[in-house]
């Protein structure tokens, strides 16, 4: 009769389990899935904003936490959704100022998740930034005998189909520079002509600011450097 009891236990304690062998009830995840990661704008004038909102899903089981998000870039400004329901949708929106940035570029957004298996995701963005005004050179350099003029050049035309304007701003080295503006093919070429003026006696640096018509480009600097050495005196 006794063993008969013992068997009897044994037999309801593998067939019911002990509570710690118990199978553990599978917990669920979020689980983020990007519509897009690239995004290409192609062509772009410089100083336009460009924006784009990425689409994020949550095919998971558990809210999808947006933890944060990183441009690689202060020239980009990001807003998105931090939380994201089970089988709901969110947006990550991206901003980026194109202003000072010129040809093939790329912008890249870390996306930081609870997502176990996609901690991290990266957003890419990308332009071909076309520059609103097209420069022969954004600076001068006079260097020589102090007693000789030496006379640079600079050329200036609009990078879109649209009428330029350029008139003078701010310049810093009068008495040590002289400059004049020539317009070379009406509302589209100029040419900047830079002369040192003879007698300088100490190296200097200044600028020329010049303003345009164009909001997205409404000045431009040209920086300008003197360096010299005096004319020895001739002997008698």
């Amino acid at each position: 009769m006794r063993k008969v009891l013992v068997s009897m236990v044994v037999s309801l304690f593998l067939f019911w389990g002990a509570p710690d062998m118990l199978p553990a009830q599978e917990k669920g995840t979020p689980k983020m899935v990007l519509k897009e990661q690239l995004i290409d704008f192609k062509d772009v004038i410089e100083g336009k904003d460009i924006a784009h909102s990425f689409e994020v899903f949550n095919e998971g089981d558990e809210p999808l936490k947006i933890e944060q998000v990183k441009p690689d870039c202060s020239c980009s400004v990001v807003s998105f959704d931090r939380s994201i329901p089970p089988r709901g949708r969110g947006k990550i929106t991206v901003k980026v100022d194109t202003k000072g940035f010129e040809g093939k570029q790329r912008w890249g957004i870390k996306v930081l998740s609870n997502d176990p298996k996609w901690k991290e995701a990266v957003l890419d963005i990308r332009a071909n930034i076309k520059p609103i005004l097209i420069l022969s050179g954004n600076a001068v350099q006079f260097t020589g005998k102090n007693d000789v003029s030496i006379t640079k050049e600079i050329e200036i035309r609009a990078g879109i189909e649209r009428t330029l304007i350029i008139t003078p701003q701010l310049f810093t080295l009068p008495g040590k520079v002289t400059w004049s503006l020539q317009e070379i093919e009406k509302g589209k070429k100029f040419k900047i002509r830079l002369r040192s003026v003879p007698g300088a006696s100490e190296d200097y640096r200044g600028f020329l600011t010049l303003k345009t018509n164009f909001p997205e480009k409404p000045e431009f600097t040209i920086w300008i450097i003197g360096r010299f050495t005096k004319q020895k005196a001739v002997g008698g």
